[in-house]
């Protein structure tokens, strides 16, 4: 059976306009025309077509008409899922083979491309489709003749002016689908680029949309389609990059391993009988804009999940009544970010989804529990929560934040609770997780966490953990402007879609829309919810009933109702400075009130979130350590107003140097550091010579040309921050014992 699985966050794709050159070869070797001599296969064994097989490819077929071809989730238009069935170019390429052969094909799903390359390797696939020739690859496999070719360019913002051709890449980053033959490429021929490796060419086109990578590399026809389909509006292409060995690697062939010839031998033949009007037919299909439309937001169900679904026709989620900006009710109107997400997740599912209120969120955890109704849409997980439900990836997120009155001193983390009376609400997942780190806590639970709010701001407890979006919901709903995020705990939070444990249907359905959501749809979403402002609204019903009581009562109302409207009004007003002011003391809390760059704290609590991620997904990590030569000398000799000058020289300088995706902060006094995720050492080696080379080369004011020591560190299996650190601070070490203005690493 097709395994149906999907890869986490990116979701089917499909668009676009032109492809160039759809290149299609026939094979006619000597060895095939020798195989025809050797004999001829029974009236029924070719299915009547023009070629033919010999004895032992005919035993082949018969010993083996299943045959396991791969399947990608996201690469449309040639590998795609959609309505729960593999779909796209390449895959109906492979259905008129199999047709050819006179064999089945049963496409395995549900893993990356890397994952499906490895597959094959080892074996576990008989079949890979919609691939490039590299040398690493021809010594396991055998490959057809290729069936598509379009040149590589490169991608890039259209407000770019410096990039042309691959030389204009040098010192710069660029983003590539891990597993892709162009990794290899660069690497050998291209060493200067620096690459972050991603989960699809979606993905590093978003990239460089976004301005944290400098450009992609694709091949010219998959560009414009996905740049069609997802309204890629800022980002150019270039000319046909003109590298012969990279051009090699835009063809499309399907591959079987050098252990199974015979199966190569028999679908090499039936791809030598597809007629030209067969392939154009293909290419008319997938490549127009009817093909763009295929499986655009297609969620990859089965078709036993889609009957599962079609059988119960409706679910239910638990509704919170009051808990914004996540979930409430209105009359009988269902508010927040759940009842938006749940529309989306109707919409994809083409399924009812019937909000279940309940009074709190615990009591939504014990109706899940009870089976009163099937979806959680906002919980985080936890050891406990885990005995009865299963979760979904995460769909959003969340800080955990410390409220304390405006006359509180800053709360360094947690652990700067000692002492003072903390608010809780228990049935917060924030309540195990502080608790069974915290035990000594002078904790107070309280049973929401408006009450929590309201304690904080009467006196009652010195300061609450809450979550901060509802936090700063209730502290506007409630007008508590006397209180302010007081500091951070270093916790955040994902929020997921549970479901009750031993539903695997369900969860597997749940699981595959999670993973369809685009980034902007929870962005806005989110945006939409957080930005609301609950103010009271007046009942003018009331003033109907009012009326014929008399006039001057209807006066007496009226002017009471504006009095209550223009006290809303200064409400909000207050609101909304508290909101300013909470954004300022945010911001305060975690710079460098010098050079304007992250302090030491943040970055200590980022450096942790991108360690964490690193060890999740098993991605590369860097690490950089800083530290202007002979700083003392600059104080001693032009004075401290000149050192600061320089730091704030310095800062800058690295600020526009470093990547979108980095954190950069001051480490203490000269010294400065930089978190580099999805990068590894070489790369970062690579990065910290051209900041090296770009310190040297400037004036500082009144302190004329300065330089910098580096020291590079790696992430390895079992690091930690402190292990990190350490070897990044030995290696500059290193550089300053080596002379000065230079970079060290060690892995």
């Amino acid at each position: 059976m097709p395994i149906y699985k999907k890869s986490l966050k990116y979701p089917g794709y499909s668009a676009i306009t032109f492809f160039y050159v759809i290149a299609f070869v026939f094979s006619a070797s000597a060895a095939w025309a020798a195989n025809r001599e050797q004999s001829s296969p029974p009236p029924d064994a070719v299915r009547g077509f023009s070629y033919e097989y010999t004895v032992e490819e005919q035993a082949y077929i018969k010993a083996n008409p299943r045959i396991k071809v791969s399947n990608e989730f996201d690469w449309p238009p040639f590998d795609f899922v959609a309505d729960g069935e593999p779909a796209g170019f390449g895959i109906e390429l492979m259905d008129l083979l199999a047709e050819k052969a006179g064999l089945d094909f049963t496409y395995v799903n549900g893993y990356t491309w890397d994952e499906l390359v490895d597959m094959f390797f080892e074996g576990e696939l008989d079949v890979l489709h919609s691939l490039s020739i590299t040398p690493e690859r021809q010594k396991k496999a055998l490959f057809s003749a290729p069936y598509y070719h379009s040149k590589h360019v490169l991608v890039y913002r259209s407000d770019t002016r410096d990039l042309h051709t691959l030389n204009d890449l040098d010192g710069k980053i660029i983003a590539m689908p891990k597993g892709w033959s162009t990794i290899e490429f660069f690497r050998t021929h291209y060493p200067e680029v620096h690459i972050i490796e991603v989960g699809s060419s979606r993905q590093a086109l978003e990239y460089v949309d976004q301005g944290k990578v400098a450009a992609t590399v694709e091949q010219e026809g998959i560009a414009r389609y996905l740049i069609t389909k997802f309204g890629f509006t800022d980002l150019a292409l270039s000319n046909w990059l003109d590298n012969d060995e990279l051009q090699k690697t835009s063809s499309m062939h399907f591959a079987v391993l050098k252990s199974n010839p015979l199966l190569f031998s028999i679908l090499d033949k039936a791809l030598s009988n597809i007629t030209l009007s067969e392939m154009r037919a293909l290419k008319e299909k997938w490549f127009s804009r009817a093909g763009r439309k295929i499986g655009g937001n297609d969620v990859g169900l089965t078709p036993e999940e889609r009957g599962w679904l079609a059988e119960r026709k409706q679910l239910t989620y638990c509704l919170s009544r009051e808990r914004l900006p996540y979930s409430a009710v209105k009359g009988t109107q269902p508010m927040g970010i759940s009842s938006d997400l749940m529309e989306i997740f109707s919409e994809r599912l083409d399924t009812a989804l019937i909000p279940y209120p309940v009074a709190s969120f615990s009591e939504g955890l014990a109706r899940a529990e009870d089976g009163s109704c099937d979806i959680l849409p906002m919980v985080s997980k936890t050891r406990g929560r885990q005995k009865y439900l299963d979760f979904t990836a995460g769909h959003s997120g969340y800080n955990v934040a410390l409220i304390a009155r405006d006359e509180t001193p800053f709360i360094r983390g947690i652990s700067g609770l000692a002492n003072l009376r903390t608010g809780i609400v228990p049935s917060s997942n924030i309540f195990e997780k502080v608790i069974s780190k915290y035990p000594k806590l002078d904790y107070h639970s309280v049973d929401s966490i408006g009450a929590c709010l309201e304690q904080v701001s009467t006196g009652l407890l010195d300061v609450a953990i809450l979550s901060l979006p509802q936090a700063s919901h209730y502290i506007r709903q409630k007008g508590l402007t006397n209180l302010k995020v007081a500091g951070h705990t270093g916790i955040d939070e994902d929020l997921r879609i549970a479901v009750l444990k031993g539903n695997t249907t369900l969860h597997s359905i749940l699981s595959k829309v999670v993973r369809s959501l685009e980034n902007q749809e929870m962005e806005a979403i989110g945006n939409k919810w957080l930005a609301i402002e609950m103010a009271q609204e007046i009942d003018y019903t009331l003033l109907w009933r009012i009326a014929g009581i008399g006039g001057s009562v209807l006066v007496i109302v009226i002017l009471w109702n504006r009095k209550l409207a223009r006290l809303n009004r200064e409400i909000a007003s207050a609101n909304l400075k508290l909101r300013d002011k909470t954004r300022e003391l945010e911001y305060i809390s975690i710079t460098d009130s010098l050079t304007g760059l992250y302090n030491r704290r943040y970055v200590e609590k980022t450096f942790d979130l991108e360690l964490q991620r690193t060890i999740r997904h098993k991605h590369d990590m860097s690490l950089m350590l800083i530290d202007i030569d002979f700083f003392k000398a600059i104080n001693d000799t032009y004075g401290h107003q000149t050192g600061d000058t320089v730091l704030k020289m310095f800062a800058d300088l690295l600020k526009t140097n470093v990547r979108a995706t980095d954190t950069l902060g001051r480490w203490g006094g000269e010294e400065f550091i930089i978190v580099c995720p999805e990068i590894n050492i070489c790369n970062a080696v690579h990065m910290a010579e051209g900041l090296c080379e770009k310190i040297a080369g400037i004036r500082f004011d009144g302190a004329g040309k300065q330089t910098a020591s580096f020291g590079v560190a790696g992430f390895q299996e079992g690091d930690s921050i402190q292990s990190m650190i350490s070897r990044a601070d030995n290696a500059l070490y290193q550089a300053k014992a080596n002379g000065r203005n230079r970079v060290e690493f060690l892995e």
